[in-house]
């Protein structure tokens, strides 16, 4: 009869079973959060996407320099105006940092009307610091001159660097005079009431603009300024809110695919396959930023941090790969208390 007792069953395999079990679970949790965040996300992308495709921006005037929407009962109330006037925004250059505008009206006022000259101004919250007049654009109707379709630029304050979370500001500024009985009077809200109507338009194709606002003309009004402006509104525009959402999502998917393909993957497929998954990670960016951006951007940089990480994963799952390999000692990595 045989005493010998049973040997003792390896360490490695258990070992092995429960550091895939913990990644596995791991594994489920991010997939559960990143499923949440989509389905959580999925009711402002349709909603933002919707607005973008019905075009409904581009067919909405706003009054200036008030902000209200026109509408149909404007329309009637203004029908017996002389002159009217749009301000459109066509075009937005983020390398330039200006906006192109188109400038378009006509005039009921017979086979002669007054002489008309505008002014538009990019202005800023700076008049307590300003010394000359900002950049402006002049236009001028002369009296025989009904109708008016002309495009101008003006520069506009934003970061593209923080692309897709970019905003641009416009403060149009409005100044000009009209002649009456031959002599140039400055407008007025109340020379221009009954007479002239002026409105703004969102025409960009990549960005949704915010309801315009009032900006008090004394505000931006400096102490060496000439003359006073007749009206100045705050012109908001920014990306479609399904842009940051796919933005964020697209991220957040790729950087848990990588550190799970790190943590993962066998350490000899890694090494071979290490150039085609930073190449997938980078792709991401002709989804996330279709068109040539002038600046690096944020999203070039969270691309940039997850392929850094992947890099120093890869660093680290082959600096033990091959130190068991070598069969050195183990390295004790906790720290001995004092005694």
């Amino acid at each position: 009869m045989s005493n010998d007792a049973p040997e003792a069953a390896p360490a490695g395999p258990r070992k092995s079973t429960t550091r895939s079990r913990f990644m596995r679970r791991l594994a489920l949790l991010q997939a559960i959060l990143l499923l949440a965040a989509v389905v959580a996300a999925l009711p402002s992308a349709f909603r933002s996407m919707g607005v973008q495709l019905n075009d409904s921006q581009a067919r909405t005037l706003f009054d200036f320099p008030g902000g209200a929407p026109a509408s149909a009962e404007t329309a009637m109330a203004t029908a017996d105006s002389e002159s009217f006037f749009n301000i459109a925004a066509i075009d937005l250059d983020e390398e330039t940092g200006s906006i192109t505008l188109a400038v378009s009206g006509h005039r009921n006022c017979g086979e002669q009307c007054a002489a008309l000259k505008m002014t538009l101004f990019s202005l800023d919250d700076d008049a307590d610091v300003r010394r000359a007049l900002p950049p402006s654009a002049p236009l001028k109707l002369d009296p025989t001159v009904q109708f008016i379709s002309q495009t101008v630029q003006l520069p506009i304050r934003g970061q593209p660097s923080q692309f897709p979370f970019d905003d641009y500001l416009l403060w149009l500024g409005l100044n000009g005079t009209l002649a009456v009985a031959g002599t140039p009077v400055p407008l007025t809200p109340e020379l221009v009431a009954g007479k002239a109507v002026f409105s703004t338009q969102n025409q960009l194709r990549d960005f949704t603009m915010q309801p315009p606002v009032d900006i008090p003309p004394a505000r931006v009004r400096a102490v060496a300024d000439p003359y006073d402006f007749f009206g100045v509104q705050e012109l908001r525009f920014e990306r479609p809110v399904h842009m940051e959402i796919l933005s964020v999502l697209l991220v957040m998917l790729i950087g848990v695919s990588a550190i799970m393909a790190v943590a993962m993957r066998d350490i000899s497929d890694l090494i071979v396959g290490i150039g085609s998954l930073v190449l997938g990670i980078w792709g991401v960016r002709s989804v996330l930023v279709p068109q040539p951006m002038p600046v690096i951007t944020s999203v070039d940089l969270a691309l940039s941090v997850i392929i850094l990480f992947v890099l120093l994963g890869l660093s680290f799952r082959a600096a033990v790969h091959f130190h068991e390999g070598a069969e050195l000692p183990q390295v004790n990595l906790r720290w001995r208390r004092r005694e």
